[in-house]
């Protein structure tokens, strides 16, 4: 064979190899995964698989994505990428059970009106058109559910948001539960609750709202939530206490000093009859809960930025009685609290404690830093300055403090000689003494951590923006009691975007430097256009005016320091620029520059090499 002949035949060979090597590594090693990022971003988490080795009957996943129209927009086109890929990998994990189709819907094209009759929220775009970025799921039996539209700032609840959809499709039916609370948390008759926790357990779970009256608890419902509970009678009580011995699903979330049951509403006053404190001093005793409804904690540590005005001036202060619990504040053995990566905001909580003696298991969930305090609940009413708290500020001896907490175990009645007797007719359903087998109680001392305030953080550009972990925390507990509890160790992963946090704390450190020397510079610049005004006024300014050499003086120095403090301003601000350009320049050096020169570099020492190893 001549040695071209063999060139060719060599180079077909490594096509065709080449390619066999593909399609076998598509065979079988489709749904194969080796993520190496840093926090694990593209790994299924535990739950997920639990969810897809459940899966015994098939699943259609249509992936709407108008890739065409999303090109323009780099944003949103990489995240299109994510979600494919995910789903790709999620549907070859599920063993066949998950068929994806994905779905490029042409305008005024039938997929269009199935997208559109499903369900799906597309978005107006420049030039007339419309993106749909969607996903519709049916499961054996024609049931469907749907993600309108893939918001890219909740990439953090991606997996979440499908697993979900996917695991609804799974159950037979939808987890009940039951909810008593004073605050005006009850949708309207659209189904709009206006608290976005409320709409996230609404879209999860069955919502049976009580009414401040209610005289049963629902039998189906597999869960009960006391929200910031009415004033309840004896026979209200004796409900809820049975309901947790023959249940043993309860969350209870009470507050010494609740600010969003004191939240003006549409007419500018608080809602009538607003309770500012709370508890359920009997069932609590029952439980062993130490709970003081006069007594609220604070912290001294992680207390969240408030504008204040000092002296004329706003100023940002850390106030210690709302403050954030860190993720090394939450206990990390349970899994609906370990997977949170971001604080959980508070607002003036209650503080708990727990009595030993009842027999059940004791759990802390939230907790203070070591620089926890008490305080009397009239003084943080009195809406007092971050000053005043701090003014002799002392840690408690017992900090940290306990904010929340699970009880599980054999619960005993609060009511040991049976049902109450009051005016109202009998209560003859059998009486419970004990749980029939082991429950589980939760008990949170501030329901401020749903306020949406605590929360989330409206950005002009970017819109809303999560900046804590309340909505996880609530959506993980429930879950825990009623819910899916594969789900709870999804709802707060990473989002995939890496931003550049040298630049963002050099950015961070300058401008507090900036608002610093800011503020003094205001106050010099006030009090020198303050006092050249009063001499303008005067007639003193100037020598034009009449006035005397003296003050004639004093005005061209006021003018001076005036222009010097404004120039040091722009020096402050030219170097903040001057700082951030070197930084992105060094990076842009390392990331960009040097790998091509390395590689070059090497290119060149390797021919050498190999030049002179032939000679």
């Amino acid at each position: 064979m001549s040695r071209g002949r063999f060139l060719w035949v060599m180079i077909a060979s490594l096509i065709l190899g080449f390619a066999g090597l593909n399609m076998a590594a598509r065979i079988g090693l489709d749904g194969a995964r080796l993520d190496l990022t840093e926090r694990s971003l593209y790994a299924l988490s535990d739950g997920t698989r639990d969810v897809l080795e459940r899966l015994d009957e098939p699943m259609a996943l249509d992936f709407y994505y108008s890739r065409a129209e999303a090109a323009g927009y780099p944003e949103l086109r990489a995240y299109g990428a994510r979600v494919r890929e995910l789903l790709r990998t999620l549907s070859a994990r599920s063993g066949g059970a998950l068929r994806l189709e994905e779905i490029d819907p042409a305008p005024f094209s039938p997929d269009e009106d199935a997208a559109i009759s499903a369900g799906l929220q597309p978005v107006p775009v420049e030039g007339g058109g419309q993106i749909f970025f969607g996903l519709v799921g049916r499961n054996a039996v024609d049931e469907a559910r749907i993600i309108g539209f893939f918001d890219p700032q909740d990439e953090a609840r991606l997996e979440y948001e499908i697993v979900r959809l996917i695991a609804e499709l799974e159950r037979a039916r939808t987890p009940h539960l039951a909810i008593i609370s004073d605050l005006p948390f009850a949708p309207d008759r659209e189904g709009r609750s206006g608290n976005r926790i409320i709409d996230e357990l609404g879209a999860t779970y069955e919502l049976s709202w009580l009414e401040p009256d209610f005289d049963a608890i629902p039998e189906e419902a597999d869960a009960l939530l006391v929200i910031h509970p009415p004033l309840m009678s004896e026979r209200q009580l004796y409900r809820i206490d049975q309901f947790t011995l023959a249940k043993g699903r309860v969350m209870v979330a009470v507050d010494p000093m609740a600010h969003v049951a004191l939240k003006p509403g549409p007419d500018g006053l608080p809602p009538l009859n607003a309770q500012r404190a709370t508890d359920l001093a009997r069932l609590f005793a029952s439980w062993g809960v130490l709970y003081d409804r006069n007594t609220v904690g604070m912290d001294g540590e992680t207390g969240l930025p408030v504008q204040i005005v000092e002296a004329g001036r706003t100023r940002m202060r850390a106030y210690p009685l709302w403050f954030s619990v860190p993720p090394a504040g939450l206990n990390q053995s349970l899994p609906g609290l370990a997977g949170l990566s971001r604080a959980v905001n508070l607002g003036s909580p209650g503080v708990l404690g727990f009595e030993p003696e009842t027999g059940l298991n004791f759990t802390p969930l939230l907790s203070t830093s070591a620089q926890g305090a008490r305080l009397d609940a009239d003084i943080a009413a009195s809406s007092p300055s971050p000053e005043e708290l701090m003014r002799g500020f002392e840690a408690a001896p017992d900090a940290p403090l306990t904010l929340g907490l699970l009880l599980d175990g054999r619960f005993r009645t609060a009511f040991p000689d049976g049902p109450p007797v009051d005016d109202g007719a009998p209560i003859r359903t059998a009486h419970l003494d004990e749980s029939a087998g082991p429950g589980e109680v939760i008990v949170l001392a501030d329901v401020d951590l749903f306020d949406p305030a605590f929360y989330l953080r409206a950005d002009p550009v970017q819109g809303e923006q999560v900046v804590a972990d309340n909505l996880s925390l609530v959506l993980n507990l429930v879950d825990r009691l009623a819910g899916d509890r594969a789900l709870v160790t999804l709802r707060s992963r990473s989002r995939s975007d890496r931003p550049m946090t040298r630049v963002d704390a050099l950015r961070t450190a300058a401008e507090a430097r900036y608002l610093t020397l800011q503020d003094s510079l205001q106050a010099e610049l006030s009090d020198a256009e303050g006092r050249l005004e009063e001499l303008t006024r005067l007639g003193r300014a100037s020598a034009l005016g009449g006035a005397g050499s003296a003050d004639a003086a004093e005005a061209d120095a006021l003018r001076a320091q005036i222009l010097d403090a404004r120039e040091r301003l722009r020096e402050i601000e030219r170097g903040f620029r001057i700082e951030i350009d070197a930084l992105e320049n060094r990076l842009m050096l390392w990331t960009l520059w040097l790998p091509p020169l390395m590689v070059l570099v090497f290119g060149v020492i390797a021919a050498v090499w190999r030049r002179r190893h032939r000679a």
